[in-house]
């Protein structure tokens, strides 16, 4: 005898259509990596790893590090790749006090740290205008 379930997948795979697909066939590559890159207080989140950005965007990142006034001044950090939001949690320390999200990716954090969306380093270079925006979060969210 054929069940119901039976007739429904006989007739689906006559017209060309799976029901169920395995999980092995959804694509992995539509999550786009993160990568974090940390100077004390201050953690960006960027979409490639910081030693591979052209010298002009490198300082850029440092100098909106820098202006947020929680780095004292330092200029080298440590850059990570972020598979998971578990990950995330691990690099964000309780010292952190800054996240700004270069990505496309909206992220949330558990903890109380402040993230600040921001367009990507590529589209802040090539407008003052967003560059000026960016500022202006920072000085509000940190009463500069």
């Amino acid at each position: 005898m054929i069940t119901a379930s039976v007739k429904t997948n006989l007739i689906l795979k006559e017209l060309g259509i799976t029901r169920f697909s395995s999980r092995s066939a959804v694509k992995k590559s539509s999550i786009n990596p993160i990568y974090a890159y940390k100077i004390q207080n201050v953690t960006v989140l960027l979409n490639k790893l910081f030693e591979e950005y052209e010298n002009a965007k490198k300082e850029l990142i440092v100098a909106i590090m820098s202006s947020t006034t929680l780095t004292n001044g330092e200029s080298s950090g440590q850059s990570s790749l972020i598979d998971s939001v578990g990950m995330l949690d691990d690099i964000i320390d309780i010292n952190s006090k800054l996240i700004i999200n270069f990505t496309s990716s909206k992220i949330k954090v558990a903890t109380k740290i402040q993230v600040i969306n921001s367009d990507s380093i590529d589209e802040l270079t090539a407008e003052t205008q967003k560059k000026k925006q960016l500022w202006a979060s920072i000085k509000k969210i940190l009463n500069l």
